[in-house]
């Protein structure tokens, strides 16, 4: 698995990743299935990611 980047350096072509979001300081991380749409980021089920994403990682080979 790769390391966690900046989300400055997340593919914007529309390609699923591991989102990490932070609702705010005091909240516990969130973990979103994420790609970058025409409006920001976009959850699997089609709505909006609720909290800007702060780093991201690519999604892991699905297994043989």
């Amino acid at each position: 698995m790769t390391e966690w980047q900046p989300i400055e350096t997340a593919p914007k072509d529309g390609v699923y990743i591991l989102a990490l979001c932070r609702a705010n300081p005091l909240s516990p991380r969130r973990y979103e299935f994420a790609r970058m749409g025409a409006r920001g980021w976009i959850r699997q089920d089609g709505r909006a990611v609720p909290y800007e994403p702060t780093h991201w990682m690519p999604l892991p080979e699905p297994p043989q």
